[in-house]
């Protein structure tokens, strides 16, 4: 059984990813106080809320943060991070602001750094620094249509970074999806979804939410912060990951970054 020395070697005080963690840290509280400010509902998902449950803060090897929302309430966050961010050297990356960004949810971007993916699918991006995932959650009923939708999305983005020169069929491929498979794929699995909901269609996590394990929200405590969570978090990971507690083989760990470069 790995006990907690066995990790500590992936984050110490004054590493790499210790540093990038604390860098997305600041990220995270400043995106807490636009959301307080202007009465905008989230919650520490996926990994960074296991950390929260079983850490008390990252998981020692996570390189990177996820929040989720409704789909009503990532509108209203993506509007005012458009004009408050920049003043404090964030970026919000979305399909509208960069044309390689292919999700229907939004990397909130620190302009003073500089990641690369191991899988090299960011290479087009024009925004690369430190981020978090800010998902946006819809109605759901079907996880094998979202599914397909995340194939259809994995290959459309692996076409776009190894066959550049095909501009013609990747705005093909584009435009065929993003306007008539996606919005098509959404609308049919939103019948009799009730109150099941998961990431909007295209994304690469098919895994259900409840909303009755989400609302009301709670608060929990993230690298010694405060910081909205599901109602019952314990209910929302087990749905989602069975026994989140189980820690893993610290030898099979991946993580998602290569390289991260930290500027002041």
């Amino acid at each position: 059984m790995p006990t907690t020395d066995d990790y500590s070697r992936f984050n110490p005080e004054g590493s790499p990813l210790r540093m990038h963690q604390l860098r997305m840290l600041d990220m995270l509280e400043y995106i807490d106080s636009v959301c307080r400010k202007h009465g905008i509902p989230y919650w520490l998902s996926s990994g960074t809320l296991i950390g929260a449950v079983r850490h008390g803060g990252f998981i020692p090897w996570d390189d990177d943060v996820d929040i989720e929302m409704m789909d009503s309430d990532y509108r209203r966050l993506i509007g005012v991070l458009a004009e408050e961010a920049p003043a404090k050297d964030y970026a919000v990356q979305t399909t509208a602001t960069d044309p390689e960004f292919l999700f229907p949810f939004a990397k909130f971007r620190d302009l003073h750094s500089f990641l690369e993916e191991y899988n090299g699918l960011d290479s087009l991006l024009l925004y690369r620094g430190c981020y978090i995932d800010i998902f946006t959650l819809t109605p759901s009923s079907s996880r094998l249509l979202h599914r397909l939708g995340c194939k259809l999305l994995g290959t459309e983005i692996k076409m776009r970074v190894h066959h550049p020169r095909l501009r013609w069929l990747n705005a093909l491929i584009r435009g065929v999806l993003h306007h008539a498979v996606f919005p098509a794929m959404r609308c049919v699995t939103s019948i009799k979804a009730g109150r099941r909901v998961r990431h909007k269609i295209p994304s690469f996590f098919s895994a259900p939410r409840d909303l009755s394990d989400i609302f009301p929200l709670s608060e929990v405590e993230f690298e010694g912060r405060r910081f909205m969570a599901p109602g019952s978090c314990d209910a929302y990971l087990r749905k989602i990951y069975g026994d989140y507690m189980r820690l893993p083989d610290p030898d099979q760990i991946q993580v998602h970054t290569s390289q991260v470069i930290l500027n002041p």
